[in-house]
């Protein structure tokens, strides 16, 4: 079973829970996690705060050092494939 899969079956489970104890306990195991999750990959894999940050200082970097290219040449250069 996929991550998609699992996820939309708790989805299920947690639209037919009426006890407002048990959703507070999820509510507090989810807020309880180290790293807060800001987003999702295309796989449905977690990204986290700090994965979002490592990445945007990659980035800059990359930027910085010239390992970029602008919008404008990425279109030239790709009418050439």
């Amino acid at each position: 079973m996929d991550i998609k899969v699992k996820k939309l079956y708790l989805i299920e489970q947690l639209a037919k829970v009426e006890d407002v104890k048990i959703i507070q306990q999820i509510k507090d195991l989810l807020s309880s996690q180290k790293e807060p999750i800001v987003g999702y990959k295309p796989d449905g894999g977690t990204i986290t705060r700090s994965e979002l940050v490592a990445g945007a200082k990659e980035s800059n970097k990359a930027s910085k050092d010239g390992k970029m290219i602008n919008l404008e040449d990425l279109e030239k250069e790709s009418e050439k494939w």
